[in-house]
């Protein structure tokens, strides 16, 4: 539920007028989401398909049963034909590795700030920004926006403002959104989602939140009460955390009869205003058209003009050096030369947000109340081409369909050939019965007394078959559906990590990954600017409702003690551009770091404090203490402490090896650096003291 409805939350005006209407009814909105709910079947019958075929049962396509004629699953008709619907999930690894790929690969909002003499609000924005991040979860969130993606084609989410009473704290919020309780205009083509006009989502309450989020006089609280009348208290056990609720969705009705259906709308309205300019205060903005707007505009005009005339007129006695005085005539200032406030007749479009009960009454209506003027969604398709979406598992579903059948097929084969058949000559075996036959046959040591014809040989007494050729072209088909569906797929086994075959030299399979990974660059880079504009909206977020001065301390080391104190008048007052930049925490990225602060610092360009503050030794932390310590020890003419004898043993027994996989030689002077730290006679390094 949006937060931002929580009035105790006030957040400082930005010449924005938020309307805020008493509670009516809709039904021509209402009408008009639910237009766009019902255009958006058909994406939501794929996702739900592709989410069947990702995690669920993949035989569970429906299909006309012959002998009645009813709808039944493909899994049922198997069975009642008698065999087993095998199945063999060929796309849950290929998600998986995309997933992994996504975690693996971390990255982080950095913003830069457009005058480059504020560097510092840009750091600062960026630790809030890393802060938000980490009290959100965000890996958590981006990775289930990016399983949304890969089997639906959508994904968005939402971020807000206001109390989470999970976390109890009032802070901005990042909320993943069910794309099956999504919906939007449907007329998009721009993959920037710049064509967006309608946008919203279906929320399933307890009667008692709906009170609590909008009930805010007796009054209301019953108001809510009679239109939720019929809803049941009670709560009524089913088939729970199996996904019935997505694939059931109704516009009208909750998921279940204990919940209140409460809809959420945004549109991008018009009305007619005026669009006003004032050239003296460098400000614009809309107002209503109507008459007394235009008043105050021309009043306001007056006054400058008189102010001017008078301000010009005393000025224009003397002429020159002479003394001359000009003539009245001259006392008269044109428009042009006066910053009057200009304004005209406009279309003003805005973001207008209401809370619709499904009958249409309206819970809560009004402007968007954030300063970007924008709905709180952020929504991200992909691929969307020429208005068509499609998803990601949707393109080898058809291979995962024949992978199965043809698993079933062998099987089936297999259970209805001949396995070890053993033909027998009645009338060779005349002093045997049948049964003494069959016993002497499987037991070990066995003797059998045939008595054979002229002519006749063993084989046409005694005989065993097996069938097995029968299934030789369908294990080559398997595997060639195998193949193909990695092919398509685009996640091939030197991407999944799988050990190449032998004579592969190294170089060669280095190139298959890296040619591997070409095929889901699209995705990636897809998912980073969706990232990329949630950062965006999350940053102007921050600057509209962190109005306090914090001290925020999550970041790390590698931002400047000063820059992690959040001033809200210096952030309030910038202009910030937003990137994304690869993320400090990966492997890769720590090693190269202090690989290359190693250098600098046995090339003397940095002192011991400087490489351990910027690296991610893990026993960087320490040794700084212990540094400090001393400092301080120095400062006041006490008795060096140096590091700890547990410390030391612990660097030893390392090695000197850090997290990101330095090795021996490069940690060595860091641990050399500990050393001369931690002797009593040999107190604090020269390059720290300086």
């Amino acid at each position: 539920m949006n937060k931002f409805l929580d009035k105790r939350v006030k957040a400082p005006s930005r010449n924005q007028h938020s309307e805020e209407k008493e509670p009516g009814v809709a039904f021509g909105f209402l009408n008009e989401c639910a237009a766009c709910w019902n255009a958006l079947d058909e994406a939501r019958r794929k996702l739900r398909r592709s989410l069947m075929y990702s995690y669920g049962d993949q035989w569970g396509d429906l299909v006309t049963d012959p002998d009645t004629l009813a709808q039944i699953t493909e899994g049922e008709l198997i069975k009642k034909n008698g065999k087993v619907p095998l199945k063999n999930n060929m796309i849950a690894p290929i998600l998986s590795n995309v997933e992994g790929q996504l975690r693996q690969n971390l990255m982080r909002p950095v913003c830069v700030a457009r005058d480059q003499s504020e560097g510092r609000v840009g750091e600062m924005m960026s630790i809030a920004i890393e802060y938000v991040h980490d009290i959100n979860e965000m890996e958590e969130v981006d990775a289930d926006s990016m399983r949304m993606l890969l089997n639906g084609g959508m994904t968005a989410q939402r971020v807000e403002y206001g109390m989470n009473r999970s976390k109890d704290k009032q802070d901005v919020w990042v909320y993943p959104v069910n794309p099956s309780r999504l919906f939007f205009n449907t007329n998009l083509e721009d993959v920037r989602m710049w064509d967006l006009t309608c946008i919203g989502e279906l929320f399933d309450l307890p009667l008692d939140e709906v009170l609590a989020h909008f009930g805010k006089t007796p009054q209301q609280k019953e108001r809510i009460r009679n239109i939720y009348h019929a809803v049941d208290v009670q709560t009524y056990g089913t088939r729970a955390m199996q996904g019935d609720e997505a694939r059931s969705l109704s516009f009208y009705t909750a998921s279940h009869s204990n919940l209140c259906r409460v809809i959420l709308g945004w549109k991008l309205e018009t009305r007619d205003a005026y669009l006003w300019n004032d050239p003296l205060r460098g400000t614009w903005g809309y107002v209503p058209y109507d008459k007394e707007n235009r008043k105050k505009f021309d009043d306001e005009n007056a006054r400058r003009r008189k102010e001017a005339l008078e301000g010009k007129g005393e000025m224009l006695k003397v002429k020159g050096e002479s003394g001359d005085v000009k003539g009245e005539s001259s006392n008269v200032v044109s428009d042009d030369d006066l910053l009057l406030i200009e304004y005209e007749f406009a279309t003003e479009r805005f973001w207008y947000y209401r809370y619709m009960s499904p009958y249409g009454d309206i819970l809560q209506e009004g402007r968007s109340p954030y300063w970007h003027g924008e709905h709180n969604y952020v929504l991200h398709l992909y691929p969307l081409v020429q208005g068509r979406l499609g998803n990601f598992v949707e393109q080898f579903i058809d291979q995962q369909r024949a992978i199965n059948r043809t698993a079933t097929l062998i099987d089936f084969i297999r259970g209805t050939s001949s396995k070890g058949v053993l033909v027998v000559d009645d009338d060779a075996f005349e002093s045997m019965s049948r049964e003494e036959v069959i016993d002497e046959y499987v037991r070990y040591n066995g003797v059998l007394f045939v008595k054979l014809k002229p002519g006749q040989s063993i084989d046409g007494v005694v005989r065993q078959y097996n069938s097995g050729a029968a299934v030789a072209g369908d294990f080559e088909l398997l595997n060639l559906q195998l193949r193909l569906i990695n092919e398509i797929s685009g996640v091939n086994s030197a991407m999944q990590g799988q050990s190449p075959h032998s004579g592969t030299p190294a170089s060669l399979y280095a190139q298959q990954v890296h040619n591997s990974s070409l095929n889901l660059k699209g995705l990636f880079d897809g998912f980073r600017t969706f990232r990329r504009r949630r950062d965006a909206k999350v940053m102007k977020t921050l600057q509209q409702y962190y109005t306090e001065a914090r001290y925020i301390d999550l970041a790390g080391t590698q931002y400047s003690e000063e820059a992690k104190w959040y001033d809200p008048q210096k952030v309030q007052d910038s202009e910030l551009d937003i990137t994304i930049s690869e993320g400090y925490n990966t492997p890769a990225y720590q090693m190269l770091a202090n690989d290359f602060l190693m250098e600098l610092f046995r090339a003397n360009a940095l002192d011991v404090k400087t490489m351990l503050e910027n690296s991610s030794y893990p026993f960087a932390t320490k040794i700084l203490e212990a540094i400090k310590r001393n400092e301080e020890a120095v400062a006041k003419g006490e008795a060096l402490q140096g590091i700890p004898p547990e410390l030391m043993a612990q660097l030893q027994a390392q090695g000197g090896n850090s997290i990101a996989g330095a090795t021996d030689e490069a940690a060595q002077p860091a641990l050399d650096t500990a050393a001369s730290v931690a002797k009593p006679g040999t107190g604090v390094p020269q390059s720290v003291m300086q």
